[in-house]
């Protein structure tokens, strides 16, 4: 059997009689190294006021590309101590202290009596499903495949909880294990995270939290917020949040997760739904999980899934679990529908909508009239779709629907209002640059209708006037390299279509917007660093003639690839602290100048790659031991660690000394009759040919 805390629990839990299961679930993965310099989140309460109205308003598109996890401390819940997950973990009493008998599962359908259908969802289809933590898998894992022949087709994980005391995230250790089985076995699978949040900032906290745990796994369900009684001296138990104020938390999360793509929830059970927070009116927007434990609610709000008896017994799961029904209700209609088009002669238009409550995707379609039918053009999870008519001057019909997915069936809601667009295609559109390097540009548009060719203009910058250096004969073509030019250097181009009349008189059209194009600096060199510490490298490099700034890139093991972790702005800004690494971990950095034009970076050649290891961490959990006079020292080891430097204080000169260096973690010593001693100890690695040292430990009182 597994430690489910890193402290001696295992007595206890061989006696308990086997536990329940929980709510939701989520997982963590390891952050990659921040793209930022820099790169801080101020925590700080959210302006709330009394408004339960749900708007557009309330969607904050600023933050979007902020990770709110970024420099968090992340727990791990086999890594805490029993005390801690006792003072902070939600579902502790739950399991730990209040061990629930297992129901007899001969006469009923998973051990309890089925409760009747709500009558505002009778004759809709039901599927049965459960929610389980770390507390169903730690002594046997869970048998999924035993789950599923049971009957159960989709389970909600929980990914993380925050503690009710400290306030800190915990992520759910056996999130991983229990998703991987459940997807692998054939269920869908949502999930979950048990909050304690008191401000929207928090909220958003705990939504980044989970969209990282469930990067790269189908998820096809919601993923909720828990909010909830937790304990009396609880963070928000205690808080005195208002019922405005709690639902603006339910929707800071919820909103913050479809924004990813993925379908916001919440769960509560029928008493904070009806006075805690505002239920009826978070359901217009996001999936509601109502726990009621009943054979018949009352509750009259609107729910898709419902947590009826928290004592089931499946085939598969050791001790009782959570069941729920989930029902196949449409999700809400789509509303808003509306076409943009983002520039003037622009062939391109963004499709956009509100999002409908309970979706998984959308689904557009275009009238097609050739054939008097609506046409599919695909899905997608986002509330937006750009569409390209480059060569049609025709109005077009649009509209969309949301789907959720049960198994493999779509269920789908109304369609929204349909929208019509024509595109306005009177000049060249869509100039681009694809490609640069040091002496040329490879341009790109969208094809006119009626042209015969194309002529390439270049704005020279010391006549102060524009010149066409290249001629294309025929509209097959409309793609052009630019050759000759210098390195690193702004350029600008337009384009224009041209017409021959039946006398050869060539008519020129409207020449495209301007273009400003750039060609790659030079290739970076020099790159070496100036400090490190556990979980930083500061790296410099030579300057880059002309160049805009500067990419700093690490090496990916997973994606076997170099990606880019930090961006320094500006030609002399020659520096970059790379943060949230690894403690005493070797990591591998390459530099690549760039230049910017038309708001993209066109980056030179990468340099020579630079390999560093990051400093040890700090030695932790120092311990003695003596037999007779002889004491021994012993502490965990560090990752990445060369060696360990032992350091005692010196009462005469009131000053630590060195006592030892050793490769191993655990020195022996004598200790003077009857007096006291103090130690400390510190980890080490010798970078570059520097020793570098980790932070002391703390000082070990003898």
């Amino acid at each position: 059997m597994s430690k489910i805390f890193k402290s001696g629990l295992l007595s206890f839990l061989a006696c308990s009689v086997l536990l329940q299961s929980a709510v939701v679930g989520c997982s963590f993965e390891m952050k990659e190294v921040s793209d930022t310099i820099d790169h801080t989140i101020m925590l700080h309460n959210s302006d709330i006021d009394d408004s339960d109205e749900i708007t557009d308003d309330d969607i904050d598109t600023s933050d979007e590309n902020i990770d709110y996890t970024i420099d968090l401390e992340i727990l791990e819940s086999a890594e805490v101590s029993e005390e801690y997950a006792k003072e902070n973990d939600p579902l502790y009493k739950k399991y730990m202290e209040q061990p629930l008998t297992i129901a007899n599962t001969k006469s009923t359908q998973f051990g309890v009596t089925q409760p009747t259908v709500p009558s505002a969802l009778k004759g809709l289809g039901v599927v049965n499903g459960i929610d389980v933590s770390m507390y169903q898998a730690y002594s046997t894992p869970i048998d999924w495949k035993k789950v599923k022949a049971a009957g159960i087709s989709y389970a909600i994980i929980r990914c993380g909880y925050r503690g009710w005391g400290t306030g800190e995230i915990v992520a759910d250790s056996y999130f991983k294990q229990n998703i991987k089985g459940a997807l692998a076995a054939g269920l869908q699978v949502g999930v979950y995270f048990y909050t304690q949040a008191i401000t929207e900032t928090e909220a958003k906290q705990e939504a980044d939290f989970c969209k990282n745990a469930v990067k790269g796994y189908d998820i096809t369900l919601p993923i909720y917020i828990d909010i909830e009684n937790a304990d009396p001296n609880g963070r928000l138990d205690k808080s005195g949040l208002s019922k405005s104020q709690k639902t603006k938390i339910c929707k800071a999360f919820a909103n913050r997760v479809q924004s990813a793509g993925y379908t916001g929830g919440i769960y509560a059970n029928k008493s904070w739904l009806e006075t805690q927070i505002n239920g009826k009116t978070l359901a217009e927007k996001f999936s509601i999980w109502l726990a009621h434990y009943t054979t018949s609610t009352d509750y009259t709000g609107e729910f898709s899934m419902w947590q009826y008896s928290s004592r089931g017994s499946i085939n598969g799961i050791r001790g009782s679990v959570d069941l729920n029904k989930y029902y196949m209700s449409k999700p809400h209609k789509v509303t808003d529908l509306t076409a943009t088009e983002e520039k003037p002669d622009s062939a391109e238009f963004t499709l956009s909508w509100t999002r409908a409550a309970g979706a998984y995707k959308y689904q557009v379609k275009t009238y097609d009239e050739s054939t008097g039918t609506w046409v599919a053009l695909g899905t997608t999870k986002s509330n937006k779709m750009v569409i390209t008519e480059p060569n049609s001057l025709k109005e077009r019909q649009y509209k969309v629907r949301a789907f959720k997915l049960i198994g493999s069936k779509k269920i789908y809601g109304a369609y929204s209002n349909v929208v019509t667009f024509s595109a306005s295609v009177t000049k060249v559109t869509a100039l681009t640059q694809t490609a640069g390097n040091t002496t040329s540009v490879s341009l790109k548009w969208n094809k006119l209708p009626d042209a015969d060719g194309y002529y390439v203009n270049m704005y020279n910058e010391n006549k102060k006037a524009w010149s066409q250096i290249k001629a294309i004969s025929g509209n097959s073509n409309v793609t052009a390299k630019i050759t000759g030019l210098d390195y690193s250097t702004v350029y600008k181009f337009s384009v224009q279509g041209y017409d021959v009349g039946e006398d050869g008189t060539i008519s020129t059209l409207i020449p495209s917007n301007t273009l400003n194009t750039a060609t790659t600096p030079k290739q970076a060199s020099g790159l070496k660093y100036s400090n490190v510490t556990p979980k930083t490298v500061t790296l410099t490099w030579k300057v880059c003639d002309r160049a805009s700034g500067y990419q700093v890139l690490y090496y990916n093991k997973n994606k076997k690839q170099y990606v880019v972790c930090a961006t320094a702005s500006g030609q002399n800004q020659n520096s970059v602290t790379v943060k949230g690494l690894e403690k005493g971990t070797k990591y591998k950095f390459k530099v690549q100048a760039y230049k910017t034009a038309n708001g993209i970076n066109w980056a030179g050649a990468k340099s020579s790659k630079y390999a560093i290891r990051t400093v040890p961490a700090k030695v932790t959990k120092v311990k003695y031991s003596f037999s007779g006079k002889t004491g021994t020292l012993t502490w965990k080891k560090c990752k990445g660690a060369g060696g360990y430097e032992v350091q005692k204080y010196n009462k005469s000169t009131k000053r630590w000394h060195v006592v030892k260096n050793l490769k191993v973690n655990k020195y022996k010593f004598t200790l003077a009759k009857k007096n006291s001693a103090k130690y400390r100890i510190r980890a080490y690695k010798n970078i570059k040919g520097t020793r570098r040292y980790g932070h002391y430990s703390s000082v070990k009182k003898l």
